[in-house]
């Protein structure tokens, strides 16, 4: 789970289908299917014992996939194109900052020597 404060009424509106569609009656039900995914999904654990729980926990993928969320697969990847057309975007700007500085300076010493 992701902690934060949720100020967008979007965000809000997501996690609210979320919670909706993982809390539900069915979720108390054996064998229900927390994730569907592909032919399978991720199954709550049948048990009540919090050792049977520990253990379903312990069983979980080390990083959920983001279709965990009802992300694309590809998610995280799409994340990360994102910032990095960001930080070129931001090389940019500060590559044209320092381009102006040095015409400005040019310009200075120029002007200082006539």
């Amino acid at each position: 789970m992701y902690g934060g404060k949720i100020d967008d009424e979007g965000d809000f509106r997501i996690l609210n289908e979320l919670v909706n569609e993982f809390i539900t009656p069915a979720a108390f039900e054996e064998g229900h299917i927390i994730v569907k995914e592909g032919a399978s999904g991720l199954t709550l654990p049948s048990g009540t014992q919090w050792k049977e729980f520990m253990d379903w926990i312990n069983r979980l993928p080390e990083r959920e996939p983001p279709t965990y969320l009802g992300l694309p697969a590809n998610a995280e990847k799409l994340v990360l194109v994102g910032q990095a057309k960001g930080l070129i975007s931001d090389l940019r700007m500060i590559s044209n900052m320092l381009d102006e500085g040095e015409q400005v300076m040019a310009e200075a010493e120029a002007e200082a020597e006539s």
